[in-house]
């Protein structure tokens, strides 16, 4: 049974747009690390819509330390 993507998990789109935006400084591993520490600090946030532009924001200060 193919895995289905999970339209709600916001990884995907974080990754990609940390990727667009640091791929040509950082390391691929970094990039996914800072996205899922960052996804991970906001899981018990309980308004969800804005977690995505939260983990962006705290990925980014962690791929620019």
């Amino acid at each position: 049974m193919a895995h289905r993507r999970n339209p709600t998990d916001p990884f995907p789109g974080l990754r990609a747009r940390l990727a667009r935006e640091y791929g040509d400084s950082v390391p691929e591993d970094l990039i996914d690390v800072a996205a899922r520490e960052a996804i991970e600090d906001l899981s018990a946030a309980r308004i969800r819509e804005f977690v995505p532009v939260f983990a962006w924001r705290r990925a980014r200060a962690r791929l620019r330390r």
